[in-house]
């Protein structure tokens, strides 16, 4: 009987083995096949700008080929209009698209939100459809009392060049 004490760790260190083996193709699943980790991290985008994002949420964005974004922006403060006087879209800030919304800007009240179209948002660079875009949004606005301040998106947008 005193061959068979090693017999538990043995079975344990087995078991651990095979969890580090899967451990390690799914990560290699995830790595060798980038559909899955873009798909991830558009997921991950969305999320932030429909729920965490204040004062404005980004409910819908859309790139086409030719660079031209349409984005639904949503107010999610309770309290008073806010004006959105400029938004800026790019993947950088030397090659960005600041939103023409005239010289008043545009009024958003509580929960109400408004489709921006935007002209080019990608620079001229070549793009083809089902390609992945991440880009840099900033929303600058002032609230009722004449308060300018701007809104640094802490996460890109991402999607799919439709």
């Amino acid at each position: 009987m005193g061959y068979m004490k090693g017999q538990g760790a043995t079975e344990y260190l087995v078991l651990l083995a095979v969890v580090l083996i899967i451990a390690l193709v799914s990560i290699a699943l995830l790595g060798f096949f980038p559909g899955l980790a873009s798909d991830a991290r558009i997921t991950q985008s969305n999320s932030y700008w429909r729920g965490e994002a204040r004062p404005f949420a980004i409910l819908e964005h859309s790139v086409t080929t030719d660079g031209a974004a349409t984005l639904i922006v949503q107010n999610n403060e309770a309290q008073g209009p806010l004006i959105l006087t400029n938004i800026t879209v790019g993947s950088d800030y030397n090659d960005s698209t600041a939103g023409g919304l005239g010289t008043m800007g545009m009024t958003f009240a509580p929960g109400e939100q408004h489709t921006i179209s935007l002209n080019s948002v990608i620079g001229g660079a070549t793009v083809s459809p089902g390609g992945v875009y991440d880009l840099q949004v900033n929303l600058t606005y002032r609230t009722a009392n004449g308060v300018v301040s701007t809104q640094y998106g802490v996460k890109t947008i991402i999607g799919k060049y439709i």
